[in-house]
């Protein structure tokens, strides 16, 4: 039970006391409930007085005798103290009516003044539990958590009967229930809310204002009015939930009886919402960045298993001296080249650039160079092994999935070379300072089931570079948006080759010549590389 001195001090009860005393010329007390006599009198006449029930105002709040005059000091209905008026001898003050009058504002000061400190004392309450809240907020990254704490806060600090946290859909188009703190499963499966169809959240959402709903139970813009009756919901405050001018959701705060919201109140709600609002975001794009962090994790390992496929020495052949350089796009890529070892003293020689970036590309130029390895070793027709590859390609792809290859198989004893191109950039073959594009073969991979691919063969000679390559290389683009293009690919192998380069300073040569022509300018494309020296 709420006491007197709970909200003011002796000395303030003991100056209040004094005043109305020398106002009134006539002994006055302040009793606490149950009649005691808080303060020192200033004078002797003062006598105790009969106990009233704790917290029970009396029928009539004003007792009358002839020696003794009192009245009741409330707080939210209940008694918190007793002021009293003795007639000390002076009969005609409380006998003329003046007396009871007098008293009655004694006594309707001091409540004011014990409500207004009661007040004060809830506001700074509620203030630090706002500051409470922003610190839980700071800490929260789980959004559940923050909802279902805004939705308990806002009941605690309001005293409401109960709190609903509703976040818009994806498409905007519903509000969703997110939290819930103190109404029934009944009320909750009452039914959708459509933006739409709902004109206090259009409005909310619409105007960033707060909506205050007087009776919910007969206010035509409620589209549950029964069941927010059977709930025991009469008043009710919409307030929206903003980050940065973008809607997020709505607060909803039920009261179990008639009631205005004042000013400070609103304020408060909005100040936990505005917060809650952006502990949401704030928890949102956590959970996205732990996503993204985990995904980036496995696109790392995936990029680790990846580069194993690419050959991480070139061979060691006798007369032969070779270079590569790969990189991608992105951490998975779409290039690859291999060396293929195949009986009795033949290599095959692969280059591959599958369409599209990153994952799924990754998985297609895995597919098809596990593809290409089995055929490769099984069938030696060059034909064949693209066919083989191709239907395997068009058997489990989307329409727009398609691959270009380069495919060569080289007798390192009579070196002879036999090709087919399967819509790759055609290879370069120099010699005598000429070259010759092997552009042999057909179409890309991934288009036709049934399509054939012709091929070719040459002797290669003593001297002479074969150079592979994909797209990335001669599509590289510079600030002017110019691509390094085939005839600056040409020229640079030519140097590369004039400076008697080996194959890996032949790589190196058009590599350097390409970042310089590029720039600073940002890779758009995986890239790779594959030199080949006759020595």
């Amino acid at each position: 039970m709420a006491r007197l001195t709970d909200y003011l001090d002796l000395q303030t009860l003991q100056q209040l006391q004094d005043s109305f005393t020398a106002v009134s010329q006539v002994p006055v007390r302040i009793c606490d409930a149950a009649g005691a006599p808080l303060t020192p009198a200033r004078s002797e006449t003062t006598r105790s007085l009969p106990p009233v029930p704790d917290g029970i105002a009396p029928a009539n709040p004003f007792t009358h005798r002839s020696d003794v005059c009192e009245a009741p000091i409330l707080l939210d209905g209940k008694i918190t103290g007793r002021i009293v008026m003795e007639s000390g001898g002076v009969p005609d003050r409380d006998h003329d009516g003046r007396g009871p009058w007098l008293l009655s504002l004694m006594a309707a000061m001091i409540g004011r003044l014990t409500d207004r400190e009661s007040v004060l004392r809830e506001r700074v309450e509620q203030l630090a539990t706002l500051y409470r809240l922003t610190a839980e907020f700071t800490a929260a990254n789980d959004l559940q958590t923050v909802l279902d704490t805004v939705a308990k806060i806002v009941v605690d600090v309001i005293k409401a009967k109960g709190c609903m946290i509703r976040m818009l859909s994806e498409d905007h188009k519903e509000l969703v229930i997110k939290a819930v703190h103190q109404l029934s499963l009944g009320y909750l499966n009452k039914g959708p809310i459509l933006v739409e169809q709902s004109q206090i959240d259009r409005e909310v959402l619409t105007t960033g204002k707060t909506v205050y709903v007087s009776d919910s139970r007969n206010d035509p813009r409620v589209l549950y009015q029964a069941e927010a009756r059977d709930e025991g919901i009469v008043s009710a405050l919409v307030v929206p939930m903003f980050y940065k001018g973008r809607p997020e959701g709505v607060i909803r705060v039920y009261m179990k009886q008639r009631h205005e919201f004042d000013w400070f109140e609103i304020q408060l709600i909005q100040a936990i919402a505005a917060q809650g609002a952006a502990a949401l975001v704030n928890a949102r794009l956590y959970a996205e960045a732990v996503a993204a962090a985990s995904i980036k994790r496995q696109l790392a390992l995936a990029g680790d298993v990846q580069r194993h496929m690419i050959p991480l020495q070139p061979p060691d052949i006798d007369g032969l001296d070779f270079g590569a350089h790969y990189v991608s796009c992105f951490e998975l890529g779409g290039d690859f080249y291999d060396f293929i070892d195949l009986p009795p003293d033949n290599i095959g020689l692969a280059i591959c650039d599958v369409s599209g970036k990153g994952v799924r590309a990754s998985l297609l130029m895995a597919s098809i160079r596990a593809s290409l390895r089995a055929h490769a070793t099984n069938i030696y027709d060059m034909s064949r092994v693209l066919t083989r590859v191709n239907r395997d390609l068009c058997d489990d792809k989307l329409t727009s999935d398609f691959a270009t290859l380069f495919y060569g198989v080289l007798d390192y004893r009579t070196r002879r070379f036999t090709y087919a191109n399967a819509g790759h950039p055609p290879p370069l073959l120099l010699r005598d300072n000429v070259i010759q594009r092997l552009e042999t073969g057909g179409g890309v991979l991934g288009i036709e089931p049934e399509f054939r691919w012709r091929f070719n063969a040459t002797v290669l000679q003593r001297g002479d570079v074969l150079f592979m390559y994909t797209d990335g290389l001669s599509e590289a683009m510079n600030f002017h948006d110019e691509d390094f293009g085939a005839d600056r690919v040409e020229q640079a192998l030519r140097t590369a080759v004039a400076a008697d380069y080996n194959a890996d300073g032949i790589v190196k040569h058009v590599l350097w010549e390409m970042r310089r022509f590029t720039g600073l300018q940002t890779r758009g494309d995986d890239l790779t590389m594959v030199a080949m020296r006759v020595v």
